[in-house]
């Protein structure tokens, strides 16, 4: 697999950083965000506010951005997280570890496509939404996911919304994280690349394919996918796992 896009608007949230002139201050020198993002959603009914978790919040805050409030009913949104409101599930769990009855509102909203299916009421949205989760991959299986979307027959979408975020694991899950831990949320309106424009190319690799650039744990790779995207001087970014290995590439078309 080897596909072109073009990034045709984006917005980021993380602890310290909103607006797009500090992102791309960061991505002269990344850093791993520490602390915890405020989030204002003042254009959402104060009953719905409420029944979005923090993690929700980033996410719905950078779609928005992206997608103004009287645009995009028709544009596909894929979010990619790779787990989700965890402390929701986690709670949940606890719950049912003291043999409680369980909420049905408390058990919808921790499902991993809570967070779309809240934004798609919100904003009246009659398009697909769509939840992938990868692993260490996440941010790679959104992108497939939206180019499946744009290349759908017999007309693919003109426009797909992806959405990447995550959240510090919960002490009791903590343990199982593997990489640099952060609070981010980042959206990106993919179109297809056109004659003359720049943009970007995902592909699989094989085993025996070279390693590119990459920076190496310094942050989590959601981060380091948005880092490729805003660095101009990154020519590539390549994510290995044990599920599959992929590279970013810059192009011009």
């Amino acid at each position: 697999m080897r596909a072109a896009f073009a990034v045709r608007a984006w917005a980021a949230i993380a602890p310290g950083l909103q607006s797009q002139e500090q992102w791309l201050q960061w991505a002269k020198a990344p850093v791993c965000p520490v602390g915890d993002t405020a989030v204002e959603l003042p254009h959402v009914p104060a009953m719905s506010r409420r029944r979005l978790g923090h993690l929700a919040k980033m996410a719905v805050a950078v779609a928005d951005t992206v997608l103004p409030p009287a645009d995009g009913a028709d544009i596909p949104v894929v979010w990619a997280s790779r787990y989700g409101d965890a402390d929701k599930a986690l709670a949940l769990l606890r719950t049912q570890a003291l043999d409680e009855p369980l909420s049905p509102t408390a058990f919808g909203l921790s499902v991993h496509n809570a967070v779309g299916a809240q934004h798609s009421i919100l904003r009246g949205m009659r398009a697909n939404a769509v939840c992938v989760a990868s692993s260490h991959c996440a941010p790679e299986a959104g992108v497939v996911e939206a180019l499946g979307l744009l290349s759908d027959a017999p007309q693919g979408a003109a426009e797909v919304l992806l959405v990447c975020y995550d959240e510090v694991l919960p002490p009791d899950y903590a343990a199982f994280h593997d990489e640099p831990a952060a609070e981010y949320a980042w959206a990106a309106l993919l179109a297809p690349l056109q004659a003359g424009e720049a943009g970007f190319v995902l592909q699989a690799l094989d085993d025996d394919a070279p390693q590119g650039e990459g920076q190496a744990g310094a942050l989590p790779h959601g981060l380091d996918a948005l880092h490729f995207l805003l660095q101009g001087e990154r020519q590539s970014l390549v994510r290995g796992h044990a599920s599959g290995r992929w590279m970013w590439e810059r192009v011009h078309a």
